[in-house]
């Protein structure tokens, strides 16, 4: 991308400086032509020419004669054409140059996120996860090479970069060190092999959930970092066959995932760090009774503890899978906080 802002930003020079020499060239002309025609000083003759060309007037010296009367409607369509010509110019380095500001204060923006989430690749896949992104409230930054997409984020407030995410630069632009998390998500298994290859090398710690058209992929995306590995063909298809055979599963997957169809969802709410952490159990915290959840399960270091006894105690760190509404999963995850 950037050979080519820098062959508009050559062409826009090229154009600006054709606007100069027109001019310099018109205000010459002008300029000899009167000397010799009307036998003025090169001052007094500059000095017509500049109220001709920019349609001051042309009687401030003298009286002027037939061949400097034709010099002089040169000189006015002369002016005319240097108006609109620079005028085109001028117009069109604004508008090229109007992307560039908004990328520039897009990054000023992207330099302050922290903890945000990296989306690489905004095509169909992509602008699904773009919008769940957007429902979750999360922070994230997209990095996409088409231009045409780019210009549609951008003009829906999105922050964005232009630029092959396959690219470390490019990475650090999009913060991958303050980053909380990255997805692969462009059209070819090796560019988000190699997007994971780098984003790993950059950050040790962040998720990185990857796209895998072909399932033989998954072992190589896991191998060079991938947490999570998403092949949307095998899943497309699973999710079909089970949606015949066994709806309610699919309903009730449907609600981990925060469907839009459904009035309740599943969410994590993780247990904070707090005085009387060794107090926090199901019963204590009111799931049920004040907040009119379901706790279904209780993960901790990858492993889940699923249906949880009122007595479990919580530790910090654990992560309640809490089943009920939006509304009543932010009211307990605020208490708790609290608490």
């Amino acid at each position: 991308m950037q050979p080519k802002r820098n062959t508009t930003g050559r062409q826009q020079w090229r154009e600006l400086l054709a606007v100069g020499l027109w001019i310099i060239l018109v205000l010459t002309c002008g300029t000899l032509g009167y000397a010799l025609i009307e036998g003025w000083s090169l001052l007094d003759a500059l000095f017509i020419t500049v109220l001709t060309v920019s349609f001051g007037g042309f009687r401030e010296v003298g009286e002027i004669s037939a061949p400097g009367q034709v010099l002089t409607i040169a000189l006015i369509v002369a002016g005319v054409a240097s108006f609109f010509f620079a005028g085109g110019v001028f117009a069109r380095t604004l508008i090229k140059n109007m992307p560039i500001r908004e990328a520039k204060r897009m990054q000023k923006s992207i330099d302050k996120l922290s903890g945000h989430i990296i989306l690489c690749g905004c095509g169909r896949l992509g602008a699904i996860v773009r919008a769940e992104l957007s429902l979750s409230q999360r922070n994230f930054v997209v990095i996409e090479r088409d231009e045409d997409t780019i210009a549609n984020l951008r003009e829906d407030k999105v922050l964005s970069i232009c630029g092959d995410a396959t690219d470390e630069e490019t990475l650090k632009l999009a913060g991958i060190e303050r980053a909380a998390g990255v997805i692969a998500a462009v059209g070819t298994d090796a560019d988000n092999v190699f997007i994971t290859l780098t984003a790993r090398r950059k950050n040790r710690t962040c998720p990185i959930v990857a796209r895998a058209e072909d399932p033989r992929t998954e072992p190589k995306l896991m191998a060079v970092g991938a947490t999570s590995v998403v092949t949307p063909y095998q899943l497309g298809g699973h999710r079909l066959a089970q949606a015949f055979l066994r709806p309610g599963a699919v309903d009730l997957a449907d609600l981990a995932l925060g469907s839009i169809r459904h009035e309740v969802l599943i969410e994590e709410v993780v247990i904070p760090a707090s005085e009387v952490s060794q107090n926090r159990t199901l019963r204590t915290l009111e799931v049920s009774a004040r907040f009119g959840l379901i706790a279904i399960a209780v993960r901790n270091e990858g492993q889940l503890r699923f249906n949880p006894r009122a007595e479990e105690q919580l530790e910090e760190g654990d992560a309640l899978m809490v089943m009920g509404h939006r509304v009543d999963v932010d009211a307990f995850a605020h208490a708790i906080k609290q608490s």
